[in-house]
């Protein structure tokens, strides 16, 4: 990330343990090359022809480093190791970090010598659980939570393995006349509603496209403003004053994204579905798309080729038609055409060049 970036001073901040910090068997606590490679490969790292590099935290200094502004706690501190991506935006920064599994808090003291009016918007992927506890209440949430902090008061967060959040530092002041409510958190973790579902895989996507993929480019205050305007509809929802969102053309997008993540292995998910779903017209839903690039119908397509292409590398064993039919595809020979439009050869011969 540029050294610009103010994320290391208005980071969010974890707790004392309240469950028990030892991961469950099959959860790394620790960095690992297989780890950091995935992280990579998830956030699409990979695929960018000039390969960013993450900054990089470990040992004494780098638990200080990493968040100037709270107590990071470790067991072995000598063996810190954490990984960042951040960037600042117009007026908010945008990160996706890599980190073990560790105790961090923002104390009163810190509070009243480094202020910081600013709320932490973050989503985990990885397996694990979370603590989050502020105004003397403790809340646990996992991978998909859509998770708000203020860093206006003391507040704490543990994690009991590996975590890979991701998410927004924004100004209170960028929250207009909702910044109450960022002040005054009483529930840190949105509900699973379409809206929260949204937000969530939302800032994921924004967070990698600007602080890993586009560092250092310029983002169209368009876009950022959209993500501002989407966490205030959740931070309302949360609040029990849910804004108008059927006119959003970005929660609706989003919100399609999730019901493809979710849906898309059954066979008969179509845009229907989705319509019916966000209760909006058929003839509605197109029209949030229509400045788009590409089709409800293509979209659910291509969720799907994805799905078996993971299906194809992963299992080696699994026949063809258990792929296409796991992945979505109403037929096999829909799967084959598929396929084959976008690698250029069938699954089959792909498999066997793969590994060969």
């Amino acid at each position: 990330m540029p050294h610009s970036a103010t994320l290391p001073k208005t980071s969010l901040s974890n707790t004392r343990a309240s469950f028990p910090q030892a991961a469950r068997p099959g959860l790394a606590t620790r960095l690992t090359p297989r780890t950091v490679a995935e992280w990579e490969a998830r956030l699409g790292v990979g695929s960018v022809p000039t390969r960013p590099r993450p900054d990089r935290f470990t040992g004494h200094s780098g638990t200080t480093a990493y968040s100037p502004t709270v107590d990071v706690r470790i067991a072995e501190p000598e063996t810190f190791h954490a990984m960042r991506f951040a960037q600042s935006l117009s007026s908010i920064v945008t990160y996706c970090a890599l980190q073990p599994a560790m105790t961090m808090e923002r104390t009163a003291e810190r509070v009243r010598n480094e202020p910081s009016d600013s709320l932490v918007v973050s989503v985990s992927g990885m397996r694990g659980q979370s603590l989050i506890r502020q105004n003397g209440r403790e809340f646990v949430y996992g991978p998909g939570d859509l998770v708000f902090v203020s860093n206006a008061t003391p507040h704490s967060l543990v994690t009991n393995a590996v975590a890979d959040p991701s998410g927004l530092l924004i100004p209170f002041n960028r929250l207009g006349k909702h910044r109450h409510i960022a002040e005054r958190l009483q529930r840190p973790i949105a509900a699973n509603t379409p809206l929260a579902r949204a937000a969530a895989v939302f800032v994921r996507r924004f967070a990698a496209e600007t602080s890993a993929l586009n560092a250092g480019q310029a983002t169209g205050t368009v876009s950022e403003q959209a993500a501002v305007d989407l966490i205030v509809a959740a931070l309302s929802e949360l609040d029990g004053s849910p804004t108008g969102t059927e006119d959003n053309a970005l929660f609706v997008q989003e919100a399609a994204r999730d019901l493809i993540d979710r849906h898309h292995r059954d066979p008969s998910f179509s845009p229907d579905a989705i319509a019916e779903r966000l209760h909006l017209s058929r003839r509605q839903l197109y029209r949030y798309f229509e400045n788009c690039d590409t089709s409800l119908a293509s979209r659910i397509a291509d969720r799907r080729l994805q799905t078996a292409h993971e299906m194809l590398m992963q299992n080696a064993g699994a026949s063809i038609s258990t792929i296409a039919l796991s992945s979505g595809f109403p037929t096999v020979a829909t799967f084959r055409n598929r396929f084959k439009q976008r690698y250029g050869v069938g699954p089959v011969e792909y498999r066997h060049r793969v590994r060969g």
